[in-house]
């Protein structure tokens, strides 16, 4: 009679090479989408951090305007009559803040935000 061998044939070492392979391969994307998507949180934090700066400025000083901030980062500045309220004696004056940034891809992202500003009315001083 005969011996029979133990251990593994060459088919099954190739396939668990295969499926080992492709499982590996999986990985690697869900890692690198999570890397994308971290970086794409990280632009828009900062993107929203910078436009409430610019916004609280703008809250001071109300003119439309446009600019650069570092790493790519560009802004823009709108400030247009909202509503007159004429019982009180100001206006309402709307705010807008945009920044926008190129994305790695060449893609053009970009943030708005909006607020009212209460302004004493001129014609009454």
């Amino acid at each position: 009679m005969r011996k029979r061998r133990e251990g593994f044939t060459l088919i099954e070492v190739i396939i668990a090479m295969m499926l080992l392979s492709i499982g590996l391969v999986m990985i690697m994307q869900l890692f690198s989408r999570g890397l994308k998507a971290a970086r794409t949180s990280c632009d828009y934090t900062k993107a929203i951090i910078l436009a409430k700066g610019k916004m609280e400025e703008l809250s001071y000083t109300p003119v439309s305007d446009s600019g650069e901030f570092e790493k790519g980062f560009r802004w823009e500045s709108e400030v247009l009559p909202y509503k007159e309220l004429e019982e009180t004696g100001y206006n309402l004056m709307e705010l807008k803040i945009k920044v926008s940034w190129d994305d790695t891809i060449d893609k053009q992202k970009s943030i708005e935000l909006v607020s009212l500003k209460a302004i004493l009315n001129e014609e009454e001083l």
